[in-house]
């Protein structure tokens, strides 16, 4: 389970939320991972999850990318090579469940992939705006 905390925080008040947002989704999956007898609100929370993230990769990747553009952040280029990675990897899960099915192993899979993208990206290429938070472009 990721806990947000402030070594998190990018200075930009929108990202940071996006970001708190996707950890709450996440974590929610990993709590109905761990359930031996999902319900059927359970599964149907898994087709809101990947909706959830389609929705993410577009927006706020978008919305990211759009910001660090504007901020002349240094680590531009490398960002959108790491929001590329993850909508590939995005895509290669759907195609896999489209012909395999939800198998639990597929979505635990897809959890821990997340959750490590998560502290990797944000720790790594996404504080890198903070030094720019509040300066005009």
């Amino acid at each position: 389970m990721l806990i947000w905390t402030e070594r998190f925080a990018t200075g930009f008040p929108e990202i940071d939320e996006q970001h708190r947002q996707l950890i709450r989704h996440v974590n929610q999956l990993e709590a109905m991972l761990v359930k031996t007898n999902p319900t059927v609100e359970d599964v149907q929370f898994i087709a809101k999850f990947l909706d959830f993230l389609q929705d993410y990769i577009n927006s706020h990747f978008g919305f990211e990318e759009k910001c660090m553009a504007c901020h002349r952040c240094s680590v531009h280029e490398k960002n959108l090579e790491a929001h590329e990675n993850f909508r590939q990897m995005f895509q290669r899960f759907k195609a896999k469940s489209r012909k395999e099915g939800f198998r639990m192993e597929l979505l635990i899979d897809l959890n821990q992939t997340i959750n490590a993208w998560i502290q990797d990206h944000i720790l790594r290429i996404d504080i890198q705006l903070k030094p720019l938070a509040g300066k005009a472009a």
